[in-house]
């Protein structure tokens, strides 16, 4: 895992120099779910690479290595241009950095060693190494891999670092031909060096500065011990050996842990580690003292604040003398607590944007849900995937059109007040689109007139993911799902017509239209229905409100069909009668020649009711509602509804009173996708509903 702040350093270089439209597409591409990351997040290593191997498809200039390069120099740049490099210790405590060492050096250049357990990185060191040297020095380098003595728990590679070196080498070359200093004795030399450690070549403590052995107990016995006994190595990952030690010393920076308890009373502040134990890091070189045969570790202890030291038993005039530990402690004292509090504002700030990332998913979700229900599936598929509204249009060669249209509404546009017309309007829709919503229809419109149209055949067309799987964006696998979730949902076990399916919902709206009132006549609405089957051509309609609207000749016959139907029947054209003639589930009868206004006359027929077979199939899964949860609205939850709507609209008996309602289930959803639980239809695998509306 690596910080997040690294993949944003790469966003800036690439927004910095290809442009924000570059970064958009990679976006796009990998399917990230934000066009950012989080710096104090925690991701996947090998996002970075899969940046630079997207950015080498889209640019076509140069291989992943190149880009790889970039993003290292981009590195550089962000966090000294941003001030990171400031409080990268203080931020970023768990980041890993790799191991630098440098073997050789000569008048042109060094060997530098780079060692780390993260793979495919070296090309961003390189990248990092160059942006070093010119920002900070000034200098052009050339750098080039020498050798790859990797292992499969390490990558280590042996850089050659060429550069002007002829300066530094010959002023140290001066330093080493100046005059020879006197010598000084072990006292003084463990005054300038409290924390030194003197250390045999079989690794055990000769001897410790006074200020790292009065950080353990008393009574604690140190000197003879082998070094591990006492600290830990943490850096660089060797073996303690005088050997390895020498040769790894002259090149490195050691850092060591201790592993024993510190002094109680000096230590209750300290933070602990995993085992219990309070602890305490020292830092240095360690150096070959030819006239003892030693090596002494020249350490400091690693502290940055004045509470961390003084939680350690220290005090400033136990530090070193040379390295200006003291005064760096000092100055971060007055800038310790500002900065914590900018850290502790930072993490508060990421723990709101991920609550807000979620709350941002459900909305997203309700979005979704919403557009569905106001378009055809494959239309809001298309309107998702960046197809302009306006350009969709569209030819069905056979669908199916109903109309639901009300001869009373006159009557009550007339005797009432515009909110119990808008409550009985309100009425008449809602009870309709409970029966619409078991049946795969769409909604297209309800008139002013409280006329009701839904269309079957428009959701027959296939919706086709067009974006390419990630496993880095939640987002888009949820929008992918839902695609599927609507493709399942147009699966058709039964083979059903779409013909059909509007005769079983024709059915379901007749029996659903003898429950709303009338409120002036207080007797059930008279409702013809009627429906016509042809070519249309649908699209969106509108820049700013958009509505799905479909023309032709067909939607004018339909609402003829109805218009010339009977109240309470279902009336049908002779285009839906051929769909119906060979069905074995649906009874019709013939009506005659029905003189239809602008088409002359045509035969009609009229939609009975279901055959046998159709029943069957739904009886035998009706279950009790009282022992399992129905999908939909329940009985229940349709009647508290009932009870908390305005009278104008219900059931309503001669004293006032709402009639009770019968608890009669009804037929399962029709070419619905099939449920995993509860009761199912036979033929559709729809888990049944209970509907509040009988005969």
């Amino acid at each position: 895992m690596i910080y997040g702040i690294l993949l944003e350093s790469a966003r800036y270089g690439v927004c910095e120099v290809y442009g924000q439209a570059i970064w958009k597409r990679i976006v796009q591409e990998l399917n990230f779910e934000h066009e950012s990351f989080t710096t104090l997040g925690r991701y996947d290593e090998t996002l970075i690479e899969k940046i630079a191997e997207c950015l080498a498809e889209i640019l076509h200039e140069g291989g992943p290595d190149l880009y790889m390069q970039f993003f290292g120099e981009c590195f550089v740049k962000f966090f000294t241009n941003y001030g990171y490099d400031k409080i990268l210790h203080l931020v970023f405590q768990k980041m890993k950095s790799p191991l630098f060492h440098v073997t050789d050096e000569d008048d042109n250049g060094a060997i530098l060693h780079y060692k780390s357990k993260r793979r495919g990185f070296q090309r961003y060191i390189v990248g990092q190494l160059k942006e070093c040297s010119t920002r900070f020095f000034k200098e052009d380098i050339f750098v080039r891999i020498q050798d790859d003595i990797s292992s499969n728990e390490y990558t280590h590679i042996i850089f050659r670092v060429d550069f002007n070196n002829f300066m530094a080498r010959s002023m140290e070359r001066r330093l080493m031909q100046g005059p020879k200093l006197p010598d000084v004795t072990s006292t003084t030399f463990f005054k300038v060096f409290p924390f030194g450690i003197l250390l045999d070549p079989q690794m055990r403590i000769c001897h410790l500065g006074h200020s790292i052995k009065n950080v353990f107990p008393s009574d604690t016995l140190l000197i003879g011990r082998h070094l591990e006994d006492v600290f830990r190595l943490i850096r660089p990952d060797i073996l303690l050996e005088w050997n390895r030690v020498l040769s790894y010393g002259r090149h490195i920076v050691f850092v060591i842990e201790s592993r024993i308890p510190l002094r109680p009373s000096q230590s209750k502040n300290m933070k602990k580690s995993g085992s219990g134990n309070p602890q305490i890091r020292l830092k240095g070189q360690m150096k070959l003292m030819e006239a003892w045969n030693m090596i002494v570790f020249l350490c400091h202890p690693v502290l940055t604040t004045t509470e961390e030291m003084l939680s350690v038993g220290l005090f400033l005039h136990d530090l070193n003398f040379y390295d200006g530990s003291s005064e760096i402690l000092i100055a971060g004292m007055q800038h310790a607590r500002s900065l914590q509090a900018a850290i502790d504002k930072q993490h508060a700030w990421i723990t709101k944007l991920q609550s807000s990332k979620l709350e941002l998913q459900e909305w997203r979700s309700k979005g979704r849900r919403l557009l569905y229900s106001m378009m055809p599936r494959h239309i809001a598929q298309m309107l998702q995937e960046g197809v302009l509204a306006n350009s969709i249009c569209e030819s069905h060669k056979l669908l199916t059109v109903l109309f639901a249209y009300s001869i009373d509404f006159k009557d009550v546009i007339q005797k009432l007040d515009p909110q119990q017309i808008v409550e009985s309007i309100n009425a008449t829709v809602n009870a309709f689109d409970q029966c619409s919503e078991h049946f795969d229809v769409f909604k297209v419109e309800t008139k002013a007139d409280s006329s009701y149209m839904a269309v079957a055949g428009i959701q027959d067309r296939s919706i086709q993911p067009h974006r390419r799987e990630s496993t880095t964006s939640q987002s888009t696998t949820y929008s992918l799902s839902i695609a599927d979730d609507l493709a399942n949902e147009m699966k058709n076990p039964l083979g059903l017509n779409h013909a059909e399916i509007v005769c079983g919902l024709a059915l379901e709206l007749v029996k659903s239209s003898k429950r709303v009132i009338n409120p002036v006549t207080k007797q059930p609405f008279r409702v013809k229905f009627g429906f016509h089957s042809g070519p249309a051509v649908g699209g969106i309609v509108g820049a700013k409100n958009y509505q799905y609207c479909l023309f032709g000749d067909t939607i004018n016959t339909a609402s003829r069909i109805t218009t010339t139907g009977e109240p309470g029947r279902v009336h049908i054209s002779d285009t839906s009668y051929a769909l119906l003639r060979d069905s074995q589930y649906f009874e019709t009868q013939h009506r005659g020649k029905t003189e239809l206004k602008g088409k002359g006359t045509s035969e009609t027929y009229w939609l009975i009711g279901p055959t046998p077979a159709y029943t069957s199939l739904i009886d035998q899964d009706q279950y009790d509602i009282d022992d399992e949860e129905p999908s939909g609205l329940s009985y229940q939850q349709t009647t508290k509804a009932e009870n908390n709507a305005p009278r104008s609209f219900a059931d309503t008996s001669p004293n006032g009173h709402l009639a009770p309602v019968p608890r009669t289930p009804v037929k399962s959803n029709i070419n619905k996708r099939p449920s995993l639980s509860g009761s199912q239809c036979p033929f559709s695998g729809h888990k049944i509903g209970i509907e509040p509306f009988g005969m």
